[in-house]
Formats: C-alpha cells, sequence, structure tokens
C-alpha cells in the first residue's frame, strides 16, 4: 500500500540550532571556538565526502543564486571554482554555475529558506552538489543582518552569504575569502578536533580560524587587508584526507535532495527541511515530497524561519512499523522526532488509511 506525503506539524524552533558562524549547539566563547564536540547529526555520516571524494560521483556541480542587488563579482567565482578544484578530487570536472536571479521585491517579504526552498534547482545527475545563495539584508527590512555560514545539518551543502554582514564589518572586500571559509566546511577543513573544534582551526593565520585579523588601511596601499588569505598545512592535509576517502555507499543527490539510506527507510534533506520515508528507496515518492516542501515554503515558512518534518510510507504494514522502529533510533534528531510523530498518527488510525497532502 502506497501512502502519499503527508505534511507533519513540522515548524519548530530549531531551525538555524547547527549552522556555522550563525549559531551553535553548544556553548561558543568570544574566541569562537566550541566548548564542546560537534553534534552527532554533523559527523556520524561525513556528507562532505561526498564533494571531496571522487567515489560515487566524479562531478561536482556548484549552483550560484543571488537576490538581485546582491550578486557576487566573478572574480570571487572564479576564486572558489580554482579553490574545489584543487582540495576536490573530482577528475570529470567542477562546475561553478550561476543560478537563479531572485526578484528584489519577493526577498523583501520571504526568509531565507523559504527562498532557498524555492529556487535551488539542484544538480545534474551524475553531480556531487554545493549550494550557495546570496542576499543582502540591508534590502529586506524583515531581516536581521546575518553572518555567512555554511549549513551543517540537515544540509551540509549549502551555503547563505549576507553581503549586507560583509559590507557592515570588512567594506565587502574580503567576499572572496569569506566564500572559500564557508565553501571549505563543506569539504572537511578543520574537521580534525587536534587543530580546532572539529569545526575551525586553532592556527590564527589559517583561513579556517574563526575570526578574521583585518587592517582595513592595508588597502589603501594596495595590499591584502588580511594575513589570513591562506589555508594553514592541517588544514590543507585535513581536506587531502577526505578527498582519498570514499564516502559510505548509502550517501546520495537524489535531484536536489542529499539523501541517507538506512534499516529499511531512507532520510531526504533540503535546507531545513528533513524527509522521512519509510519503505524501499526506489519507491520514494520525489516529486510529491518537492511539491510538498515548496508548499509549505510558500505558507508558514514564508516570512520567518522554520523546520520542515514530513514522512511517507510504501509497503505492508509490518515493514512500515519495522522501518518505523528503526527510524526510532536514528542518529539525527529530527529524524527520531518524524518517527514519533507517525507513530503517533498511527496509534491513533491503526487501519493506516491512505493520507494524502493537506
Amino acid at each position: 500500500m502506497f501512502m502519499p506525503l503527508r505534511q507533519l506539524t513540522g515548524i519548530c524552533a530549531m531551525a538555524m540550532a547547527l549552522l556555522f558562524l550563525a549559531s551553535c549547539a553548544s556553548p561558543i566563547p568570544r574566541d569562537g571556538f566550541r566548548t564542546g564536540a560537534l553534534p552527532q547529526e554533523v559527523t556520524f555520516w561525513k556528507p562532505w565526502l561526498l564533494n571531496s571524494s571522487r567515489t560515487p560521483y566524479r562531478k561536482l556541480w556548484v549552483e550560484i543564486d543571488a537576490v538581485q542587488g546582491a550578486e557576487p563579482p566573478q572574480a570571487w567565482l572564479d576564486e572558489l571554482s580554482a579553490f574545489l578544484k584543487a582540495q576536490c578530487d573530482k577528475p570529470d570536472g567542477i562546475r561553478v554555475v550561476r543560478g537563479n536571479s531572485i526578484p528584489l521585491a519577493e526577498a523583501a517579504s520571504t526568509s531565507i529558506t523559504s527562498l532557498a526552498l524555492k529556487y535551488l534547482d539542484g544538480p545534474p545527475p551524475g553531480s556531487a552538489f554545493l549550494y550557495v545563495m546570496y542576499y543582502n539584508s540591508a534590502l529586506n527590512p524583515a531581516l536581521k543582518t546575518a553572518n555567512p555560514h555554511a549549513v551543517v545539518f540537515p544540509y551540509p551543502c549549502a551555503v547563505f552569504v549576507d553581503r549586507n554582514y560583509n559590507e557592515a564589518g570588512f567594506g565587502d572586500v574580503l567576499g572572496n575569502l569569506i566564500l572559500k571559509h564557508e565553501a571549505a566546511h563543506l569539504v572537511g577543513a578543520a574537521r580534525d578536533p587536534s587543530h580546532g573544534d572539529g569545526a575551525h582551526c586553532r592556527n590564527k593565520p589559517c583561513l579556517m580560524n574563526p575570526t578574521f585579523l583585518y587592517v582595513p588601511e592595508m588597502v589603501a596601499l594596495g595590499l591584502s587587508p588580511t594575513p589570513q588569505d591562506h589555508f594553514c598545512a592541517d588544514c590543507l592535509a585535513d581536506m587531502a584526507r577526505w578527498r582519498a576517502t570514499p564516502p559510505s555507499p548509502e550517501l546520495r543527490f537524489n535531484g536536489p535532495f542529499l539523501a541517507r539510506r538506512a534499516q529499511g527507510y531512507s532520510v531526504m534533506t533540503l535546507p531545513n527541511t528533513v524527509h522521512l520515508h519509510l519503505g524501499s528507496a526506489a519507491s520514494l515518492p520525489i516529486s510529491q515530497i518537492r511539491t510538498a516542501v515548496r508548499q509549505a515554503a510558500a505558507g508558514p515558512l514564508r516570512s520567518r524561519e522554520g523546520f520542515i518534518l514530513s514522512v511517507s510510507a510504501d509497503g505492508d504494514p509490518a515493514s512500515v512499523r519495522a522501518a518505523l522502529a528503526a527510524a526510532a533510533q536514528d542518529p539525527a534528531g529530527p529524524v527520531r522526532q518524524a518517527a514519533a510523530a507517525f507513530e503517533a498518527q498511527l496509534a491513533a488510525q491503526p487501519d493506516m488509511p491512505r493520507i494524502t497532502i493537506p
């Protein structure tokens, strides 16, 4: 029996709890380093290996979306491309492609998550994927200025950059380095806690240090305003190790979704979105999931950040319940939350009637 997608209650206050630089799951003192270990959701599956290793994807596709007025200079994207080509093992090529130009009028009344879920296209078949969105909070009175950040859960292949933050802090002259810093999070830099906290590097001259030493007077002299324009030997060693390490065979991109297969179930993620599918991965209702996510983004998430949880199921009742029991023990908290909500629904409807998209 196929049970089409249902949107669960799904909007909760944990939306930005696991973002580098913007906020953190464990306390961060004034030096910028975590005082506790990275959350299990971030580390156990090593998703960065999809983008750094040559298996299973020999190509990497980088989509750059931007709100009108916040487009990054081509020089920044060229530097990003050169960095990824040097630090990722993708023998069939790396393409950094400008994607959607988002109308300013739309961005002025919409959350960043909503924009990403609407405009993110994803990679062509056979490619790993990184997503970058540029916007300018100064052009949207509903948005607070936000630190540029790489998302580490649930979609650890996305970067969001607020040009207003750059301009306020550095006059935007470090935009190229900020982009490389954030992208490096997503290909394994500073993951070794022997020289940092598993997210940032303690070597002060390193580009992966959480704070920039910025001397604006150097710009007038035609010199770099920061000594942190390179990666230290430790971070380079991190990235070299990861690009030689194959990822789990259970990790894949499925259209724009980052997918993880587990015992009897699959987890599909997008920015601030987790979908739990109970049953065979071959029966995933991808188009229905994407439609429901975009509907949620256009509705409850349109004006504020939130977290979408949803569930679909396919199979006989016994196999669905077995998959549900396994998902209830998943290492990721939102997956367990989705499983618990679905289990409560089954308890109220033990005959497992057909579920429709609301």
